[in-house]
């Protein structure tokens, strides 16, 4: 699989860390389209936060998670930029669920992604995400998912005892469809 990152900067709590998967059996990669997701919230993003969408990165076997070798494209995406105004909490945001139809041990593989922070005209006055922003967010998800089709996937990484191989492989699974719930969420911290 495509190993897509999308690297957050220029906030207190930064750097941050959105990973996208996309599958190389359907197409090539495509940073292009996770970059326009992206770029689609700019006014939700506080002002000079960044995210930049690498134009190179790895490629991940999935069934053990080992590195495969690398991809490259070009042109390489241009940096995205918050223009959004207003006050905002350096750990507050949204996530969007990406959906799938794949059943892995017994439960529907589905992933996440967190769109944190956001400004405070994110939010309604109930503490609640804004009509507004939610369709917005759901507008840019459903953005990403038409321009991917098949290509972008969830992965279920493999299973494994400490120093021991694998004894559950991992799996894959095509994202078709994304959902936003109306639910504000914290982060306490951010994977690199």
């Amino acid at each position: 699989m495509y190993r897509i990152n999308a690297s957050w900067q220029n906030w207190p709590g930064a750097p941050g860390l959105t990973t996208f998967y996309q599958d190389p059996a359907v197409a090539q990669p495509n940073p292009g389209a996770v970059r326009s997701f992206f770029n689609s919230l700019i006014s939700y993003l506080p002002p000079g936060l960044t995210v930049t969408v690498a134009s190179s990165g790895d490629l991940i076997e999935e069934d053990r998670g080992t590195l495969a070798g690398t991809w490259s494209a070009t042109p390489a995406p241009t940096v995205v930029t918050g223009i959004g105004t207003g006050a905002y909490a350096g750990n507050a945001g949204a996530v969007v669920h990406w959906l799938t139809s794949t059943v892995v041990r017994t439960r529907r593989l589905r992933g996440r992604s967190f769109i944190v922070p956001l400004v405070n005209t994110a939010y309604d006055g109930s503490g609640s995400l804004s009509t507004a922003f939610m369709t917005q967010l759901q507008s840019a998800a459903d953005g990403l998912v038409n321009a991917t089709p098949g290509h972008l996937v969830v992965w279920n990484r493999p299973i494994k005892a400490k120093g021991q191989p694998a004894t559950v492989l991992g799996s894959k699974g095509p994202v078709i469809g994304a959902r936003v719930p109306d639910l504000a969420v914290s982060l306490r911290s951010r994977r690199i």
